[in-house]
């Protein structure tokens, strides 16, 4: 398949929306966290840092802006988009119900704030206006790399001075104990499920009866409680119960009895006829129990998996995400068959971008098949940031390596892939070196049409080198740009008494190329050669028809 450089510059765009799908849920995991574990839990922190990190990168040293309605995060008045999955749903749900309408959060995101913001939208909703809405609980904590329901960026710059100048004059805090968040004058703490409140969906969340905490059972028998139960109180308490029975199967080897318990936490987590707080209670537990020792009993069993199996665990591996990514490249790195290798590969791909940067790291593998196998699945992920390590390879010792880093970098497409792909034209393995060749001319490259024509103007007089050249013919008709018409053109020139064979089958493929780009000033060379005899007399003729049709459609 050829790529443009159109195509390839709006795929990378059309990640943006992804990333900050990926990011947001993520943020909404770390809100989770406060309310699913214990003051203290390790998991509370870990889920933190991770959905601190993940903004930070999608950022991208901008500031981004979110517009919420009741629908989710919606790109309209300057808000981006915003890949809806039911954690950012339900991240937006907390949102407006708050009166936030509109999110800004500056490149210098802090980490800090971040978490203090996170623990704002655990209080009750309805002990905000109190504090002066979320604009003066945000206030009161210091946040100034986190900004709602403003519009003017100016605004915010001048109201963030302020602020700051407010803190150093202030006395310092009473200290609070670790993992605790100080709450804002008049707010009241409260759980983070909150009741009786108008959710993005159009529906209201009732008041459950107050009822004691469920007691535990075979996991089982807890997953279809869990699908039974409408209260969204308890079906989290229920989910928490899940992940324990989960864990214990976990220490005991019981992988098996895991995998239907998976799949039926990924099937409510998707349930649309679920509340969007109960699907994201389900991926939390989903992703507890998937998590450890099970990613790596599921990436062994992929290997031979087939099927509606095989589906399933691709399924659980792009849900997972970022957990999944150790285990499966392990595997990989140790499979024996290719239909291993196949399944493994793919699981990768399906989970994407989260696994990049573990996959980069594995292409400074020893092992040349690894460092292949590795290139080849960040081509198929496709995201711009694959370009960077896959260019520090372009230098490894072997061709095979080479020719797949050239392939996945074509795949990508960009400037800076097109700038590392142009650099490899001289290399020393003809194979890469037409690999070079033929992917540039599937990207189309503008950059690469002076190089190319440099390529057919190197002295060979007995044409050793004509399949490289033949590439480089078909590649500059490709690309279409008439730069080439000349370097084209004076292939025809003189005549060759030397490889006289291999010239011909050369000036064929020119006159191809010649015909592509259309250009009328060729068509006297190209007639002249029509009026001779055999295949170059053909293709010299086909290629000067296409040029008049082409000039007579452009005075229809």
């Amino acid at each position: 398949m050829e790529i443009g450089r159109g195509e390839t510059r709006m795929r990378n765009a059309d990640t943006l929306p992804r990333r900050y799908g990926a990011a947001l849920a993520e943020l909404h995991k770390a809100l989770k966290a406060l309310g699913f574990y214990p003051d203290g839990h390790p998991r509370r922190a870990e889920a933190m840092e991770r959905a601190c990190r993940l903004l930070r990168e999608a950022l991208g040293g901008e500031e981004l802006v979110l517009v919420i309605g009741r629908a989710g995060f919606l790109a309209t008045d300057g808000g981006a988009a915003v890949e809806q999955n039911p954690m950012t749903l339900s991240l937006a749900r907390e949102l407006f119900i708050r009166r936030v309408r509109r999110l800004t959060i500056l490149p210098d995101l802090s980490c800090a704030d971040l978490s203090s913001f996170l623990s704002l939208l655990t209080l009750d909703h309805r002990a905000l206006p109190a504090a002066g809405g979320m604009e003066g609980a945000m206030a009161g904590k210091g946040i100034t790399t986190i900004w709602v329901n403003e519009i003017d960026l100016t605004e915010i710059l001048r109201k963030r001075r302020a602020v700051e100048a407010a803190a150093d004059e202030a006395a310092p805090e009473t200290p609070v104990a670790a993992g605790e968040m100080p709450l804002p004058a008049g707010a009241v703490a409260a759980p983070v499920e909150i009741p009786l409140s108008f959710g993005v969906l159009g529906t209201f969340d009732e008041l459950a009866a107050p009822e004691p905490p469920p007691d535990g059972g075979e996991v089982e028998e807890l997953l279809a409680r869990l699908d039974l139960e409408y209260a969204d109180g308890r079906y989290g308490e229920l989910a928490r119960l899940l992940v324990e029975e989960c864990d214990r199967l976990k220490e005991r080897e019981e992988f098996g009895r895991l995998l239907p318990i998976l799949d039926g936490l990924l099937g409510q987590g998707w349930n649309r006829a679920k509340s969007l707080v109960k699907r994201s209670y389900a991926l939390l537990a989903f992703e507890q129990a998937a998590s450890g020792a099970m990613a790596e009993y599921l990436a062994r069993l992929l290997e031979e998996a087939g099927g509606d199996e095989r589906e399933l665990l691709y399924a659980i591996f792009r849900q997972l995400g970022y957990q999944a990514v150790g285990p499966l490249i392990e595997r990989l790195a140790s499979a024996e068959t290719l239909a291993a290798r196949r399944n493994l590969a793919a699981a990768l791909v399906a989970v994407g971008e989260e696994a990049v940067s573990l996959l980069a790291e594995k292409l400074g593998d020893e092992r040349w098949f690894v460092v292949r196998n590795v290139a080849s699945i960040l081509g198929e992920i496709g995201a711009a940031e694959c370009v960077a390590p896959l260019a520090e390879v372009l230098g490894h010792p072997d061709g095979r390596v080479r020719r797949e880093v050239v392939r996945s970098l074509a795949m990508i497409g960009g400037d800076r892939a097109e700038a590392a792909l142009i650099g490899l034209l001289g290399d020393s393995d003809p194979s890469v070196a037409r690999q070079v060749v033929v992917s540039l001319g599937q990207m189309r490259s503008r950059a690469a049409v002076d190089p190319l024509c440099a390529l057919l103007a190197d002295r060979d007089p007995l044409l050793r080198s004509l399949p490289l050249k033949k590439e480089a013919v078909q590649s500059l008709g490709r690309i279409g740009d008439r730069r080439a018409v000349s370097a084209l053109a004076e292939l025809f020139d003189g005549r060759r008494w030397l490889a006289r064979q291999r010239w011909e089958e050369l000036r064929i493929a020119a006159a191809a190329a010649l015909g592509l780009l259309g250009d009328p000033l060729v068509l006297f060379l190209l007639e002249r050669f029509a009026g001779g005899g055999g295949r170059l007399a053909v293709a010299c003729g086909e290629a000067a028809a296409a040029i008049r049709r082409s000039m007579e459609d452009s005075h229809v």
